[in-house]
């Protein structure tokens, strides 16, 4: 994943969506699509965990002004991001044009920057092809098709730019997209020099649309949106060189145990695998951490971690921590340090999570708000792994154990079997269901 957030696309509808997310997904990104349109906030839940985030409004038949707020605080949810994209279907129909108005403002506005559109609608896998600026459908003009009755969103014309009422657009064709290098950019470069709102260009191919994306990237002083029923997107993502990191986040373990067994499993973490140690802030006098300063801490440490390494924090690591606490205080110690937790994954995304401690565990489970655990088995015995079930990281991997189980060596097998899982899991699409509830 890029430092500026995710790919974000807004999909008129599921199906679109899934398919865009798919596509994404071949291009080696981590991606998730978000069914629940009436409430685009619960983007900002994603952000931290996939590499593309893909919402539908399901605002395809509905009044273009109510579809273009919904892109708007889709995008307002999302951002920040490298990349925004209005994905429309192939055939057009729905609310091209004032979508495609929300994005580029709402994307001018968040980035401070002039944005332009780059709408290539040809999917040539499809049999969806751009010529001259009009969109056929197997060779045919789209009124020429059944599309002409369909009875909620009938095509009554193919010309691509007529969709785009009271923006600039400039259409580059066929000849040139397929001509020399020079002649595309300068093509592009001339576009936006005029003042153009969006670009639509033609396309036969995919190496069309790679080539078109290309063009459109060595313009400088612009922000790029794309309007296109997916291609277009990733071949933009691509040529912008987005992608997901191959190896990976850091592993986040969590010592809420105050044993002897556990304190010799993290020495023997530490000197056997690359560890990043954080400390709860503790005030003066006080033994429950200070969230706000503990999550600051974590974040700190995971934004800097490398993949390979595992992000530790711990209430006792030595037997000088060990104090006297009485029972409420011993109860808010856990809680502050999952709260902290939780805090902290919000902006950062981790590969797993590695608990010790019952009280930890359950303080973890209740913060991230996971109905449960989707058992794999027993790394050792009464050392369980699975998978977060529901709630914001649900399908993010998990290895949980009491304080006083396993040997000195316990920890350092979790941590090893968290790292395949993590391997096997980045390799997955993953559905996912959010906490939250209202705007």
């Amino acid at each position: 994943m890029t430092d500026a957030g995710p790919v974000l696309v807004v999909a008129d509808d599921l199906t679109g969506a899934n398919a865009t997310a798919a596509a994404l997904a071949r291009a080696g990104m981590r991606a998730v699509t978000v069914a629940d349109g009436e409430r685009p906030a619960i983007v900002a839940e994603f952000v931290s965990r996939f590499d593309a985030v893909v919402i539908s409004t399901n605002a395809r038949h509905v009044p273009g002004a109510d579809a273009a707020e919904l892109v708007r605080r889709a995008v307002r949810s999302g951002w920040p991001t490298p990349l925004a994209a209005n994905r429309i279907d192939s055939t057009l129909r729905g609310n091209v044009g004032p979508t495609t108005a929300a994005l580029v403002a709402e994307v001018s506005a968040q980035s401070g920057r002039r944005a332009v559109a780059l709408c290539v609608p040809a999917h040539p896998e499809a049999g969806r092809h751009t010529v001259g600026g009009v969109q056929l459908l197997g060779g045919r003009r789209l009124e020429e098709t059944e599309l002409a009755g369909d009875p909620r969103s009938p095509i009554t014309h193919s010309e691509v730019a007529t969709l785009f009422e009271g923006l600039r657009t400039t259409t580059i064709p066929l000849e040139i997209v397929t001509g020399p290098d020079d002649r595309l950019v300068a093509a592009f470069a001339a576009a936006v020099d005029g003042g153009t709102d969006v670009v639509v260009a033609d396309a036969l191919t995919t190496d069309n649309i790679a080539r078109v994306a290309r063009a459109a990237t060595t313009v400088n002083d612009v922000t790029w949106v794309t309007v296109d029923p997916g291609p277009a997107t990733v071949a933009m993502a691509a040529a912008l060189g987005l992608h997901r990191t191959p190896d990976g986040a850091p592993l986040l373990a969590v010592s809420g145990s105050a044993t002897s067994l556990t304190r010799d499993q993290l020495v023997r973490l530490r000197g056997e695998r690359e560890v990043v140690v954080v400390r709860p802030a503790l005030p003066a006098d006080a033994r429950v951490p200070d969230v706000d300063t503990t999550a600051d801490r974590l974040a700190t440490a995971l934004e800097s971690a490398r993949p390979d390494q595992v992000v530790l924090l711990a209430s006792v690591l030595d037997e000088s921590d060990v104090t006297d606490v009485d029972h409420a205080t011993a109860a808010a110690i856990p809680r502050a340090l999952a709260r902290a937790v939780r805090r902290a994954l919000e902006t950062h995304q981790v590969d797993a999570i590695f608990a010790t401690g019952g009280d930890i565990t359950a303080s973890l489970f209740a913060e991230l708000a996971a109905h449960g655990l989707d058992v794999e088995g027993e790394i050792e015995p009464l050392a369980v792994a699975g998978e977060l079930v529901g709630g914001p990281w649900s399908g993010l991997p998990i290895a949980t154990k009491g304080g006083l189980v396993g040997d000195t060596g316990t920890t350092v097998a979790c941590i090893d079997h968290l790292r395949q899982a993590a391997e096997t899991r980045r390799r997955r699409v993953h559905p996912a269901q959010s906490r939250q509830t209202a705007w």
